[in-house]
């Protein structure tokens, strides 16, 4: 009898433990999100000002000549460009991602383009792997604390 008592109070003492630690879990998450959410309210001014040049340079596309701004006729590939996750504490994110880049790669291959896809995020890669796709180029190990060299580095590429 004393022996069964023993044994229900260590499951119970292990139901809290673990009970504890999942809550800090959820705290450490619930902090992240908040220093993100910053980092994104901090980087509005630049976007705005990336879509206002974008849209200038757009409406004046008639007299300037760049890669940017022309159209190719018949393109035969289409750059891919996944953004994912290096760990699985985001949620559906990395799942929603991979789901609509499915979507974009059967859009573009029934339209005839060869899809080249370029992956950021151990998720992406390991999506990718687990089914023998073949991808142009992978970055990760960087999504919790990006860089401006990173980022020039993927658009470089």
């Amino acid at each position: 009898m004393g022996a069964q008592q023993r044994e229900y109070r260590q499951r119970s003492r292990s139901v809290q433990s673990t009970q504890k630690i999942t809550r800090a879990m959820e705290l450490i998450a619930a902090s992240r999100v908040v220093k993100a959410r910053q980092r994104v309210a901090e980087t509005t001014p630049y976007a705005n000002a990336i879509t206002r040049a974008v849209s200038a340079v757009a409406t004046h596309t008639d007299d300037i000549d760049h890669p940017l701004v022309t159209e190719r006729e018949n393109p035969r590939r289409a750059a891919m460009l996944v953004i994912t996750s290096d760990r699985g504490l985001a949620g559906a994110y990395s799942a929603s991602v991979l789901k609509r880049s499915e979507q974009l790669r059967e859009l573009l291959t029934d339209q005839g383009l060869e899809v080249v896809p370029y992956l950021t995020g151990r998720k992406a890669e390991s999506f990718y792997r687990f089914r023998g796709r073949d991808f142009a180029h992978s970055w990760s190990g960087f999504s919790d604390a990006p860089t401006p060299e990173v980022a020039a580095e993927i658009a470089s590429t």
